[in-house]
């Protein structure tokens, strides 16, 4: 199924004109349909639910008033919208867009397309809205982490007969300040049939795979041709063996994620370091406690003694546990740096973590950070 504005995107509905029902371009179609001769009580024995209905009403010629009576039965009958051929009727009554605004039920006025061309093209996408359901289907089975590296590829070749075994995954969605739309037809034909694009929402999922053993991290970015600063992009690493989709899948959504929290335009997940482990953690529900506890004592005791040092603590992890860095990047003295480390330590009770308290310190600080940027993780 697919929605009303996605049908109105198609070029031959590119004269059609909005008359009522404006809020209900969302509704979602399942077919074309064309009515010619039914009468009102036809119409409402008739099962037309989810058909997008077109007609220019002959069997009512000369009768315009009776136009609201067949918009009632279309809408009883659960039809998604109407749009009237103009040939025969130039306009809606009034009576007719006062109910189709009140069911918000969309109808449209267009002119010269013939009938049967306009319902092979909803056809041809309501088509293609299914095939993309099935892969977003099979892509949602092989992240699931219940199938084996056998099952994966099946499910792989189902999805695209053509995949190589030399393969990577690159997630991507376009920046705020980006207004141009992705040409997913020319990216598909420039990529080739051993590839395939999928868009998911409002990402574009790339698996691309080759026999070129040169394939790197940019090379989807390069053969696209696309402006890195348009888009925040996650691109997994490099593998030999279609059985570890499911892995990629999973390493370019987290470097998206990444991407977006650092808003950074692309990010290979082997660059992100620890953070490989970190976002991933956000959706388990244990990991909250672990740097809440620890941070809520930093900011208890600034609060209790007018202090700061929960920047310190920032600012010695975002300089890799160097004092000297830390001290240039808080405009301070090496030696108060190094007693306000002491004071956290203290406070913390990092002495009951023999040979991880900079790590202890450094894990909560991350996922404090994570968490504090988690709607821009949930965009995606």
């Amino acid at each position: 199924m697919v929605k009303i504005h996605e049908i109105l995107a198609l070029k031959n509905f590119g004269s059609f004109r909005l008359i009522a029902g404006a809020n209900g371009l969302d509704r979602m179609i399942s077919i074309g349909g064309f009515i010619d001769h039914e009468s009102v009580e036809e119409l409402k024995e008739s099962n037309l639910k989810n058909q997008m209905i077109f007609s220019n009403l002959p069997m009512i010629k000369g009768h315009p008033e009776e136009i609201v009576n067949y918009v009632e039965a279309l809408i009883l009958g659960q039809t998604e919208c109407f749009a009237l051929k103009t040939n025969l009727f130039k306009e809606f009554p009034e009576e007719a867009i006062e109910l189709a605004n009140k069911h918000d039920y969309p109808l449209f006025l267009f002119d010269e397309i013939f009938m049967d061309q306009l319902i092979r093209d909803v056809d041809q996408v309501v088509n293609l809205g299914r095939l993309l359901a099935k892969k977003i289907e099979i892509i949602e089975k092989i992240q699931s982490g219940k199938l084996s590296s056998y099952e994966i590829k099946n499910c792989a070749y189902e999805m695209n007969r053509y995949f190589k075994e030399r393969i990577m995954v690159c997630l991507m969605k376009r920046s705020e300040t980006n207004t141009a739309m992705f040409d997913i037809k020319t990216a598909r034909t420039i990529l080739g049939k051993n590839s395939s694009i999928i868009p998911i929402d409002d990402t574009y999922m790339v698996i691309y795979s080759s026999h070129d053993e040169d394939i790197e991290e940019n090379t989807v970015i390069q053969k696209l041709g696309l402006k890195p600063e348009n888009y925040h992009i996650g691109v997994s690493t490099i593998a030999n063996d279609l059985g570890l989709l499911g892995q990629l899948i999973n390493e370019s959504r987290t470097a998206l994620k990444y991407a977006f929290y650092k808003d950074e335009s692309v990010i290979s997940y082997k660059s992100i370091g620890i953070y490989q482990i970190l976002i991933p953690l956000l959706d388990q529900p244990v990991y909250g406690k672990f740097y809440h506890d620890m941070i809520e004592k930093i900011h208890e005791y600034d609060k209790l003694h007018q202090s700061d040092l929960f920047t310190s603590a920032v600012a010695y992890i975002n300089s890799d546990g160097d004092i000297k860095k830390t001290a240039e990047l808080l405009y301070q003295h090496v030696n108060t740096v190094r007693y306000r480390i002491r004071k956290l330590k203290s406070i913390l009770e990092l002495e009951n973590y023999p040979g991880m308290q900079y790590e202890t310190l450094a894990l909560a600080i991350h996922l404090y950070e994570l968490d504090k940027n988690r709607y821009k993780l949930n965009l995606l």
